[in-house]
């Protein structure tokens, strides 16, 4: 589900657009009828037929003028009788457009049946719409009330929806190029109905942030209605959240989605070389010069097209693939003929999708909303053969039983990562608490001398305090290192102590890259670092030692989530071994479940350095220490003052102009010196280094060879690239993810990359180049723990953070550079856009966890003192479920 908001003055073209009958220039599609002819994309109203009459409406089928009416707000046939009240600026908003589409293989089949089989897919996707828009309804806030106690309007849902619902079967044509099959559902929400039975305006944010939930209402119930007509399901993508259809092979849908690709690509090339994306006419010009064969003209040749695209793919049975027979997906040529059908409402809540509901509502945070499980649970319904009325219980007795845990504050977590967290919490007070491991004082001075011979200078007081405090007595300490305050040195001091002590040291991060970071900075543990996970396998098959005479430290602690640090935790307890964690709360957190970092530096022996040696200029460091507490107005202003802040009109200029700037300064000191970072997507950094990498082409600093990477650019050698996952070297140690490197050859179809930070080069085959990418630009995430002289940053847009524009600002040694889009922010002058820039800079993302809320107790009174020992399950009846609640209550006095 996708949603966008049609403004007022849209909203007579927009009802136009969805209504129009097929442009015979634009031959190939959108609304080609099934004749073959120009025909009436018609649309039918969604709501109840005397909520309808009360705006003047019938049930049925949508006229374009009746749309246009509740769209400009007033009633159908009488343009002075407004129905709802215009806004501040004397405008009503048109509505919102909320986009349902299909996965693709659901369209592919569609596509390959017979006219009836078509019918019954079609009815299945307006009956999955139909209960996404419903469940829209019962579940968002999409209206306001007056609330006279607190003398002002608050949210609340809507008792109807005025809907409108137009299905479309292929996607948009380019230029003169075959749509792809696609069946999907614009519905136009232009008005609600409140209680007291006034006409009203649909508040669209509440909408876009239910996209989610109302994604996985529409996808669980049209499996549940394709399971219903024999069809087989099941789960699709990493994280289980989507389905396709059993019979449609990967490669099949992406030969549908091939013309699609190929157009993308030539933008992005376009965009590339020019440093804009393509206007609509130049669109079109890529679109014909990319094109393979003549475009279909009718709805008959449309259909033989996509028939003759399965063909070459194999999906192939007289010329109309039947995809349902008895219950199962027919014999196909195309990959498994007898994948089994899900069946619906059979499996037990305990089984494999309540696991799965438990472990992806925690993938990203710690605690979640009761949303957040419902939509969890609908994700999770659509591949593993549930009805969504039964998965929707299913997370209400996850609840009941204990599984899932409420908050004293209306959210959730779950009874495991609440276990680890307090797991992670009781052992480690119970190692630091252990004064088993002894470092004596000659051994701490002598690692504090070997570091200051390294580095030529003596330790600060600061630094001193910092050694004596990771390395007393206790087995568990914590050292808070902001950013740029040195705590490469305290870790190498730290560690060279327990050597000279004879005790064993090994560093560890969730990242590979972040790990050999650290053995750099700390060259006593340079050979001796790994990934966390890396060294719990090493330990537990014994090839590495841990006993009570070793200490793990771990670096960015901050960005481990709870399962990680859980499983080590763990691990070094019971052998006896010390742990030192490292890491700043204020900067990145984990991508996983997390947030413990902060509640065991308050626990346990800690140190904290706080003056910063990476910054040249002092009043820049004033300005990282108000950007990490929150103060971003006072650092932008000396940013601004720099000339450091660039405003574009647009997020596209903003990333032209950070990339011009990168190239300019990487030209001068060097690419390995200068970081170009986005917060925001994939997709940006894509943009980001390809057009640094066309930059560098026009002026030939590049080879003129080239292989094609797997994404569909080339890679010529002088190209940098980082790598997105580990990949194992025959000889010599792996390359870890966030590894970067220079091309320095091309082997046949594959390339040599010279590693940074060495001279050590590695090959990659052509079948493996997908484990590297141009790099150029990279993520923040990535950036974290680096050092380069000058940063180059692109934000600004809703992903900015406290924490991501901390780090950014401190990487560099010499400064950095903003580049903002102004249509990222609101207002029409630029002090007002810059104050929401700084609102944004200041709000913190930070991982919680759990343990930071009380579990939520029904029967609390004000002020028990016996609140803080009650362990409780709780959630009101669902639905269909037995009509008493279960209250378990563990009170201990």
């Amino acid at each position: 589900m996708t949603a966008a908001s049609i403004p007022a003055a849209s909203g007579d073209g927009y009802a136009g657009y969805l209504h129009d009958k097929t442009v015979v220039p634009e031959r190939g599609d959108y609304y080609l009828g099934r004749d073959g002819l120009p025909a009436e994309s018609p649309g039918r109203w969604l709501d109840e037929a005397d909520a309808l009459a009360r705006v003047g409406l019938a049930p049925g089928a949508v006229a374009p003028d009746d749309l246009r009416a509740l769209m400009a707000g007033h009633r159908p046939g009488q343009p002075s009788e407004f129905l709802r009240t215009a806004g501040p600026d004397g405008t009503r908003a048109a509505g919102i457009d909320v986009t349902f589409s299909a996965p693709k293989s659901v369209s592919v089949a569609w596509a390959m049946s017979a006219p009836a089989q078509r019918a019954e897919i079609e009815q299945a996707h307006h009956a999955a719409v139909q209960r996404a828009v419903s469940h829209l309804g019962e579940t968002v806030e999409l209206t306001a009330r007056w609330d006279p106690d607190a003398g002002a309007s608050v949210p609340a849902r809507a008792a109807h929806l005025h809907a409108a619902e137009f299905m479309h079967t292929t996607a948009r044509g380019v230029g003169d190029a075959a749509p792809d099959p696609q069946l999907h559902s614009h519905v136009v929400i232009t008005s609600v109905e409140r209680d007291d039975g006034r006409v009203a305006a649909v508040r669209s944010r509440p909408v876009m942030r239910a996209a989610r939930e109302g994604g996985a209402m529409y996808r669980a119930q049209l499996a549940h209605e394709l399971r219903q007509l024999g069809y087989g399901v099941e789960p699709a993508g990493e994280d289980g959240r989507y389905f396709r259809l059993a019979g449609v092979q990967p490669e099949v849908e992406q030969a549908f989605s091939k013309r699609t690709a190929e157009v993308q690509q030539a933008a992005r090339a376009f965009r590339a070389e020019h440093g804009r994306a393509p206007e609509r006419g130049e669109l079109r010009a890529l679109a014909v010069r990319t094109r393979a064969a003549k475009a279909p003209q009718s709805r008959p040749e449309l259909d033989a097209s996509w028939r003759a695209t399965a063909a070459e793919n194999g999906l192939v049975r007289d010329q109309a693939v039947e995809l349902r027979a008895a219950g199962r997906p027919a014999a196909l040529p195309v990959g498994d003929s007898a994948a089994a059908v899900v069946r619906p409402a059979t499996l037990p809540v305990a089984g494999v999708w309540a696991a799965a509901v438990e472990r992806e509502a925690t993938a990203s945070r710690a605690v979640f909303t009761d949303s957040e499980l419902r939509t969890v649970a609908l994700e999770q319904a659509a591949g593993h053969g549930l009805d969504p009325d039964v998965a929707l219980a299913g997370a209400h007795r996850l609840v009941e039983d204990g599984r899932v845990l409420e908050l004293a504050d209306g959210r959730m977590t779950t009874a495991a990562v609440r276990e680890a967290e307090q797991t992670i919490s009781d052992e480690l007070a119970a190692m630091a608490a252990d004064p088993a491991r002894v470092i004596g004082a000659d051994a701490r001075e002598a690692g504090i001398a070997a570091v200051e011979r390294r580095i030529g200078a003596e330790l600060s007081a600061e630094q001193r305090h910092a050694i004596d405090t990771v390395t007393a007595p206790g087995r568990a300490a914590v050292l808070i290192g902001p950013a740029g305050t040195g705590k490469g040195v305290v870790i190498d001091a730290a560690a060279h102590a327990e050597q000279a002590a004879g005790r064993e040291v090994y560093g560890v991060a969730v990242a590979g890259r972040t790990a050999q970071r650290l053995g750099e900075s700390a060259p006593s543990l340079n050979g001796r670092v790994k990934t966390i996970d890396g060294f719990i396998n090493a330990v537990e098959r014994g090839r590495l030692p841990l006993d009570g005479r070793t200490t793990v430290y771990v670096d960015e602690a901050g960005m481990g989530d709870t399962d990680r640090l859980h499983r080590l935790t763990e691990l070094v307890s019971e052998r006896g071994g010390s742990l030192v964690a490292i890491g700043d709360g204020r900067q990145l957190s984990a991508i996983g479940a997390g947030g413990m970092f902060d509640r065991i530096a308050a626990d346990l022996p800690s140190a904290e350095l706080r003056k910063v040696h990476r910054a040249n200029d002092p009043a820049e460091r004033d300005a990282w220490e108000a950007l990490r507490n929150g103060d971003a107005r006072e650092a932008l202003r000396f940013y601004e003052q720099r000339g450091a802040v660039q405003l574009a009109d647009t997020r596209e200029q903003a990333i032209e102009g950070a990339a011009q700037a990168y190239d300019r300064l990487a030209t001068e000191h060097g690419s390995t010196n200068v970081a170009l970072m986005s917060d925001a997507s994939n997709v940006e950094i894509d943009h980001l280094n390809l057009r640094v990498q066309a930059l560098r082409r026009q002026r030939d600093e590049l080879g003129r060879d080239q292989v094609e990477h797997p994404d569909g650019h080339p890679l010529h050698s002088g190209d940098r690239v980082i790598w997105t996952r580990p990949m194992p070297v025959k000889e010599g140690a792996r390359v870890e993810n966030g590894q970067r490197g220079e091309i320095v050859g091309l082997d046949g179809d594959g390339i040599a990359v010279r590693l940074d930070g060495g001279d050590r080069t590695v090959t990659l085959a052509a079948d493996r180049l997908d484990a590297v990418r141009l790099g150029y630009a990279t993520h923040v995430v990535r950036e974290q723990g680096a050092t380069v002289r000058q940063s180059v940053v692109v934000t600004g847009g809703w992903q900015t953070s406290r924490e991501t524009a901390y780090v950014e600002a401190t990487r560099a040694t010499d400064g950095v550079q903003w580049h903002i889009g102004r249509d990222d922010l609101d207002g029409e002058h630029d002090t007002g856009r810059l104050d929401q820039l700084a609102d944004r800079m200041a709000l913190s993302r930070a991982q919680e966890p759990s343990l930071s809320v009380e579990l939520h107790d029904p029967l609390r009174l004000p002020d028990d003192p016996r609140d803080a020992f009650r362990v409780e399950r709780f959630q009101p009846p669902a639905p269909d479920l037995a009509p008493t609640v279960r209250r378990e209550l563990e009170i201990e006095r």
